[in-house]
């Protein structure tokens, strides 16, 4: 049974290491999402991003639960959606039934206070089991070993420092808790030189809209509190902090997809990783379309 009582946010400390300007502008995003999902425009059509891959993100994540599953690691139990934004990670866990408490935990107060509960509503969330947290993730305030699973969907790139993070992450991770990350990577053959002219990218005059910087004024994707890694850097700064890494990524043969479309292809190729995991392999591909997006399944050692 869905319950429908949302409870209060709390809040937890934050970290130096939060960008205030990142902050600022996420609040100001929220004030100009609610203005035009007042004015009768979809949350989805205002918000895109995550909600617009809503489809894809529940995919990727009943494939990590799958993949999971077949390999003896079923998860069950707590949730830490870090970074949760519209709070679509916790909207998403809180439908699973072994999933019994889930802490949304996002550092914008208003995306926390009124976007999360429009996404709630919207898909039909068990709000009953969601706790929303005003907070940022280097800083959970939880117990040590208390947390079955943490859930990053396109977050972690906006760490400050990703070690220290991901440290935070295996603390409060039980043994044999996982981590699922959602996020994006760059081929290994990828240079330092490229990833640093990625984040040197300005916003588009209808991103500093959003984020109340003026157009004239030269803002970055660094800025923003962005970064790029390849998939040697994650699997690096995973295993730095005592998780075994898996990393599924996304492929199709535009050949075939006539074939493909027709079947099933994104669970067997799961299934396939699951076979290829008791072998040794770590680096794992699945059908789908989005190549920069990865699925990393992250065990705690």
């Amino acid at each position: 049974m869905i319950n429908n009582e949302i409870s209060e946010p709390i809040y937890w400390r934050l970290t130096s290491y939060m960008l205030e300007g990142a902050m600022d502008a996420m609040d100001h995003r929220a004030t100009d999402e609610i203005k035009r999902i007042s004015s009768g425009e979809a949350i989805e059509i205002v918000h895109e991003q995550a909600l617009r891959d809503y489809k894809d993100i529940v995919e990727l994540i009943e494939g990590a639960f799958n993949f999971l599953n077949k390999i003896g690691r079923s998860v069950t139990g707590s949730v830490i959606d870090i970074g949760s934004g519209t709070g679509i990670g916790a909207s998403i866990m809180s439908n699973y039934d072994e999933m019994r408490k889930i802490y949304a935990v996002d550092f914008s107060e208003k995306f926390v206070n009124q976007i999360m509960p429009i996404v709630f509503k919207k898909y039909s969330s068990n709000i009953g089991k969601i706790q929303r947290v005003v907070g940022d993730f280097n800083n959970l305030e939880v117990d040590d070993n208390s947390i079955d699973l943490v859930l990053d969907i396109d977050s972690l790139h906006h760490a400050e420092d990703i070690e220290i993070t991901l440290m935070e992450c295996n603390r409060v991770l039980k043994s044999g808790g996982v981590l699922i990350a959602i996020d994006r990577a760059w081929p290994d053959s990828y240079t330092e030189s490229q990833l640093e002219n990625m984040l040197e990218k300005e916003l588009d005059d209808k991103l500093k809209h959003k984020y109340n910087i003026p157009e004239n004024q030269s803002y970055t994707r660094r800025d923003f509190g962005e970064h790029e890694y390849t998939l040697k850097h994650w699997e690096n700064a995973f295993s730095n902090q005592g998780f075994e890494t898996n990393i599924f990524s996304q492929k199709y043969p535009p050949c075939f997809n006539r074939i493909f479309l027709n079947f099933p292809t994104f669970k067997f190729t799961i299934w396939i990783s699951s076979i290829m995991y008791k072998i040794g392999l770590r680096r794992h591909i699945v059908y789908g379309f989005n190549e920069t997006r990865k699925l990393f399944v992250c065990i705690k050692s």
